[in-house]
């Protein structure tokens, strides 16, 4: 399922027109973990280089990741087009590039290029998707199922084939995949622990390698 809805040929050719575009932007650097604030409704800002995540936080100091976006994925396109603002954080999880294209120049592309829509569309549609199957995730499946529907939705994202493994290529912590699934980072040690003793799962340099992906699925709830 995740693989017709993550497609990778629709993902990469949004991300490569993004990056095309980033040309007509100012680049700013942000070293790694630090929070990207930018004010203001007229821009999109792209990622040029490094990876950053979109977190929600509580006064409590908890943290839930809405999505983590790499090179040619954006932020801000929401309040572009429909105006107001989410008090959603913006942070790098490594040394970071964007770009900030502002208004009067994405107004000149969209112009030009009527097609450009589809791009923008996609970002939005793509976000929309990943947020409704965490939310599926919290109210249908256990802890396990979370873990590993997660990790099915990733390898769809952020996967590549070596031999006969599926490798999710985004180096995550513990605490950060926890924060991305919204339950506690001990939860998400034991359950890869357990993945791993079943030879489902393996972990080479920080990277998860989903070697069945089979048994994977059968630990998460089917949506109709």
């Amino acid at each position: 399922m995740y693989n017709d809805l993550f497609d990778e040929k629709k993902q990469n050719e949004m991300r490569a027109f993004f990056l095309e575009i980033s040309r007509l932007g100012i680049y700013k650097k942000y070293p790694k973990n630090s929070i990207i604030d930018i004010s203001g409704t007229d821009f999109v800002a792209i990622v040029v280089e490094g990876k950053v995540k979109r977190t929600l936080y509580s006064y409590k100091g908890l943290e839930k990741i809405l999505y983590i976006l790499k090179p040619g994925e954006i932020f801000g396109e929401m309040s572009y087009f429909c105006g107001g603002s989410v008090n959603v954080i913006t942070r790098t999880m490594e040394n970071t590039v964007i770009s900030i294209v502002d208004k009067e120049k994405l107004n000149k592309v969209l112009q030009i290029n009527d097609q450009v829509h589809k791009f923008f569309l996609h970002s939005v549609i793509r976000k929309y998707r990943i947020l409704m199957f965490q939310m599926a995730d919290m109210i249908f499946n256990s802890s396990l199922g979370k873990i590993a529907d997660t990790l099915i939705r990733l390898s769809s994202q952020e996967g590549r084939w070596i031999e006969q493994n599926i490798v999710i290529n985004l180096s995550l912590t513990h605490q950060e995949l926890a924060d991305l699934i919204g339950c506690s980072r001990v939860t998400v040690t034991k359950g890869l622990n357990e993945f791993r003793d079943k030879g489902i799962i393996d972990i080479q340099s920080r990277k998860i390698v989903i070697k069945d992906m089979e048994k994977l699925r059968t630990y998460i709830e089917p949506l109709i």
